[in-house]
């Protein structure tokens, strides 16, 4: 990895990494009281590094992702963001119940399927998991 390729990450990183916050922050993610994450909730900030050029059929292939996950049990949240700099960047923000959902959902067909697709086309993924600490 080059020099500037590390910087570039490391920007990425720091941005995803502070969109997530502001979301916690503000409580966009926030569901209903009824379905508020319980202490066992774990946090999955997905980052895809796709190629310059292709961004939209990387975008389509994330997007149609969102429907068959957020019907999976222990889904809270399940959004995608696009860096708006760079735009082979996204950024996948997502809540779970628990750890064991999101370990679940790592074994669906249609994210294994996905995982196969994004190193058939060069993306790579990078996820980073947060436990919330309780007030």
């Amino acid at each position: 990895m080059s020099l500037r390729d590390h910087h570039n990450r490391r920007s990425f990183l720091a941005i995803a990494g502070g969109a997530a916050a502001s979301m916690a922050l503000i409580g966009r993610w926030a569901p209903a009281a009824e379905s508020a994450p319980s202490d066992g909730a774990i946090t999955a900030v997905t980052l895809i590094h796709g190629i310059p050029g292709k961004e939209e059929q990387l975008k389509q292939h994330l997007l149609s992702l969102a429907a068959p996950t957020r019907a999976e049990p222990g889904c809270i949240t399940y959004d995608l963001y696009q860096s708006p700099d760079r735009k082979h960047e996204f950024m996948r923000f997502e809540v779970w119940r628990s750890l064991d959902d999101l370990e679940a959902h790592k074994k669906m067909p249609h994210l294994r399927a996905s995982f196969e697709k994004r190193q058939k086309e060069g993306w790579t993924t990078e996820i980073l998991t947060w436990a919330r600490v309780p007030e």
